[in-house]
């Protein structure tokens, strides 16, 4: 197997191909292995109908081209006649024939709005990201290969051994070429506390709070919560805390992670909440 250089979604990248036959490598559920640089051992998956030659521009990307800019309504056609025909009031002017329609009153050119004066950035705002570099160009959205190198990810998970009994969270976080792993154990307690916590000790980590951090989990329940979506019944403190905690980023956004879908780092943090439950002891890598 080798990697070759591919384009996604305006992005250089690296994709696993077959040395005979030059195609991407699908795992068992149809999707291409992706890296941003051939010795970075990140890898993500992505569907292959989103892989391009590198000789493909951004018209040719699978999400289509832009939409082109909103052209303004084609005027009313003007009246027949010239403008010295005469107007015809109440009857029309030879039996059978309609009287012409009278011409419509211009109308009056609408005033530009001024444009808004520039706003001022407070003084303690927090410092923007760095710019993206050649394999950072894409969108920042929810996408983990389009926030390559711009954002910090954390996949959280939690474990427990007869809900309530003995419990774990386990974490992964990336940035760049830098992870870490933590495996905490947590006593006795319930499954939706040990997704919480998860998340907490997640955040506690985080030392570059100005940058985009990106929080996985594959609990409706631990999102719904700190998002506001659901009301936090039970472990109404432990939320608190969170959320508290979730004030001091400046772009903090939650993900949805199918439960045990095959997703890499999903599962890399359900093994070590389990192991911690299972161990009953810590660690962090």
């Amino acid at each position: 197997m080798a990697w070759d250089r591919r384009r996604y979604r305006g992005n250089k990248v690296y994709i696993e191909v077959d040395d005979a036959t030059g195609a991407p490598v699908l795992d068992d559920r149809g999707f291409a292995k992706l890296r941003y640089k051939p010795e970075d051992p990140r890898t993500y998956t992505v569907r292959p109908t989103e892989v391009l030659p590198i000789e493909a521009g951004a018209a040719d990307s699978p999400a289509g081209p832009r939409r082109p800019p909103h052209s303004p309504k084609k005027a009313a056609p003007m009246p027949t006649g010239g403008p010295g025909a005469p107007a015809v009031e109440g009857a029309a002017a030879a039996e059978g024939s309609p009287a012409p329609a009278a011409a419509p009153r211009p109308r009056r050119k609408a005033r530009p709005a001024a444009a808004p004066a520039p706003v001022a950035a407070p003084a303690d705002a927090a410092p923007l990201p760095p710019p993206p570099t050649e394999e950072d160009d894409a969108e920042v959205g929810d996408d983990v290969p389009a926030l390559a190198g711009l954002a910090i990810h954390a996949y959280t998970d939690g474990a427990s051994s007869g809900n309530p009994g003995p419990s774990g969270a386990g974490v992964v976080l990336i940035f760049r070429e830098k992870r870490k792993e933590v495996s905490l154990y947590l006593g006795d307690t319930t499954n939706n506390v040990a997704e919480l916590t998860a998340v907490l000790e997640a955040l506690r980590r985080i030392k570059r709070r100005e940058l985009p951090v990106r929080v996985h989990s594959d609990s409706t329940y631990v999102i719904g919560v700190l998002d506001g979506s659901m009301r936090a019944k039970a472990n109404a403190e432990l939320v608190a805390r969170i959320r508290e905690e979730m004030r001091g980023f400046s772009n903090l956004r939650f993900v949805k992670v199918p439960a045990h879908a095959g997703n890499e780092q999903n599962e890399v943090a359900d093994a070590l909440a389990r192991e911690a439950a299972k161990k009953k002891r810590s660690r962090e890598s």
